[in-house]
């Protein structure tokens, strides 16, 4: 009977497990496009002070 219990828990804390990372992975995925366009946008802008202190 212990066996079986232990067999089930372990099978479902492996599939919890793995959502749980799967859900991690794709937040993390996230904040680094999210961060990656943030500073594509400010690459592309050029701030009028620099442009003032370059001349």
């Amino acid at each position: 009977m212990q066996e079986i219990e232990r067999f089930f828990g372990n099978l479902f804390s492996g599939i919890i497990n793995r959502f749980k990372y799967s859900a991690m992975d794709a937040a993390d995925r996230k904040m680094r496009e999210t961060i990656d366009d943030r500073l594509e946008q400010r690459r592309q802008k050029p701030k009028p002070e620099d442009r003032e202190d370059r001349e």
